[in-house]
């Protein structure tokens, strides 16, 4: 019998090499307000919504956000989670998803936009040579910090 073994020569490539992110999860505890709230500030679309039969309590959906696809998870039960940060300093030190990036043309015209929509800026607008961005961050209607960042 003849044993055969794949080597990254046989495979070409390293398998590894085709990952790329699908999806960010958000366990919310308010799934109908969640939802309005990324439709009416970021523009998102429903791709699916969906219930597990094994999991009754739940309600799941799939966002795109211009190409960025989120899943939104919430639950009749009672949960517990990260607490909400204060400010931007005391959520980098949570431990957990502390928040996601979108990367846009103009970081200042987003935050304007963003702020005409109602929506409250968490960290202001700043330079930072050391990554080479320029940023802003915002929070969503439970908390979780989104930061906007343009490339210096």
């Amino acid at each position: 019998m003849t044993i055969l073994t794949q080597t990254s020569s046989t495979l070409g490539s390293n398998p590894l090499s085709s990952m790329q992110i699908d999806r960010v999860c958000l366990n919310v505890p308010n799934y109908e307000e969640t939802l309005q709230w990324y439709q009416e500030k970021l523009d998102a679309t429903i791709e699916h919504e969906w219930t597990v039969g094994v999991f009754p309590d739940l309600k799941l959906a799939y966002l795109s956000v211009y190409g960025f696809r989120l899943e939104i998870i919430g639950s009749t039960q009672s949960q517990s989670g990260m607490p909400i940060a204060t400010n931007f300093g005391e959520g980098l030190r949570t431990t957990g998803i502390g928040h996601f990036c979108f990367r846009v043309r103009d970081v200042d015209a987003v935050l304007a936009e963003l702020n005409r929509r109602g929506v409250k800026t968490f960290v202001e607008l700043g330079s930072y040579p050391d990554p080479g961005i320029r940023l802003c961050v915002i929070q969503d209607n439970n908390g979780n910090p989104i930061e906007f960042v343009t490339p210096l």
